[in-house]
């Protein structure tokens, strides 16, 4: 990509939620600015960490290995897979799922209700609820409806050239 920013080759990078801290040499990347500016929507890393580990935290550390090209190819094929688990449903007795459209295509398909398009969906639709092309009252409900686990995601931006190969250290602080 020709307005990539040129980033010191690291073995390990930290990706940091405050854009003003970073700079392209001191090894910290803004995942929100960057994935914004690919994909044109905010993109709330915290939430795709914690479909990564649903445990994670404030003041939590996780480390992305995608150094290794087994574990790269990995996360590539998982971006790619046609699977989406919806989750539990309990009237049938079995997992609910969406297939035939990728994470990022479907995450990129929940919107958020502006003076031209109403809100479709509550603010806490059931798990299993299909939420594609779902309209939400505001950000913050879209953002925990759905967003694309952050492994998947940085391998995307790995493969678009946005990002370098290396490690990425999510850190989450307020």
């Amino acid at each position: 990509m020709p307005d990539a920013p040129e980033y010191t080759p690291r073995s390990v990078y930290t990706l940091e939620p405050h854009a003003d801290l970073v700079t392209a040499e001191n090894g910290y990347i803004p995942i929100e600015a960057i994935a914004e500016r690919v994909y044109g929507k905010p993109y709330s890393s915290l939430r795709g960490c914690q479909r990564d580990d649903e445990h994670i935290g404030n003041d939590s550390v996780k480390l992305y290995e995608l150094t290794s090209d087994g574990d790269y190819l990995q996360a590539l094929g998982d971006l790619d897979g046609a699977e989406i688990y919806l989750g539990w449903d309990s009237r049938t007795g079995e997992s609910a799922f969406k297939t035939g459209v990728t994470e990022l295509d479907y995450w990129l398909s929940i919107r958020v209700a502006d003076e031209n398009t109403p809100a479709t969906v509550g603010a806490n639709p059931p798990a299993t609820q299909d939420l594609e092309n779902a309209v939400f009252e505001d950000r913050f409900f879209a953002d925990r409806a759905f967003s694309p686990s952050l492994r998947l995601v940085l391998a995307d931006l790995i493969r678009r050239g946005e990002l370098p190969r290396g490690d990425y250290l999510f850190r989450h602080w307020w």
